[in-house]
This record gives structure tokens, C-alpha cells and sequence, in this order.
């Protein structure tokens, strides 16, 4: 997966960068959410390596999901990545989850019509 994302308080600059992702499912004893625990790392470069959960929940009226993002990084090179990431690292990780949740959302529902529309003998060409 590539994400791309502008850089907070830059106009016109992105960052580019390949991420691997890696998914495995988590447990909600309550059985309200389906919870999934999430990792992601650059493919190469400095970059913060992310763990936390992303959470897909219905929404109050139970029409439509929300997806929800939590978790953790640490910055790499120790006192000078911590510095930069006061500076503008923190703005990038947030834009990167919004960026992240974005896509996740468009892909699930572009699924999901798929899925309606082959249930209901629709297809992309009518």
C-alpha cells in the first residue's frame, strides 16, 4: 500500500511513501465492534513504526459503520526524531491516519456496493 499525504502547514508538499500493513484480527467481549489490530512500517527509510487497533462500529442509528484509529508510535533516532516530531512529525502521523482511513473507507464501500449490486443483478456496465 502507498499512502500519500500533504505535509500540515506546507502547501503543495506531499510525502510519499510505500507502508506495509499487517492485519490481524482482535477480540471485543462485548461483541459490539469489530476490532482489528494493525501494524505499519515503512518499506525502507526513518519512519515511525505504528501498532495500535482499528475498529469498524456501527453508527448510532446502525445505518452506516464508523471507523475508528487508535495506537501508538515512537519516533526513530531517538532525541532528534522525538524533536522533530514536536515540530511536524505529530501533524504527519495524524494526516497519514486520516489518510489510512479514507482509503479503508472508499475501498469497504465500494465493496460493498458490489456486493449489493450483484445481489440485486446490477452490474458496473447498466
Amino acid at each position: 500500500m502507498r499512502l500519500t499525504v500533504a505535509i500540515p502547514g506546507l502547501p503543495g508538499a506531499e510525502v510519499g511513501k510505500d507502508v506495509l500493513v499487517t492485519v490481524a484480527t482482535a477480540r471485543d467481549p462485548m461483541h459490539f465492534d469489530e476490532p482489528w489490530k494493525l501494524h505499519w512500517e515503512a518499506v525502507s527509510g526513518l519512519y515511525p513504526i505504528f501498532d495500535g487497533t482499528l475498529t469498524v462500529r456501527a453508527d448510532e442509528s446502525y445505518a452506516s459503520a464508523v471507523l475508528e484509529l487508535h495506537g501508538t508510535y515512537n519516533p526513530p533516532l531517538g532525541v532528534a526524531g522525538a524533536a522533530f516530531d514536536a515540530m511536524i512529525g505529530q501533524r504527519i502521523a495524524a494526516e497519514t491516519a486520516r489518510e489510512l482511513l479514507r482509503q479503508l473507507g472508499t475501498t469497504i464501500e465500494e465493496q460493498y456496493r458490489e456486493v449489493e449490486d450483484q445481489k440485486h443483478g446490477l452490474t458496473q456496465d447498466a
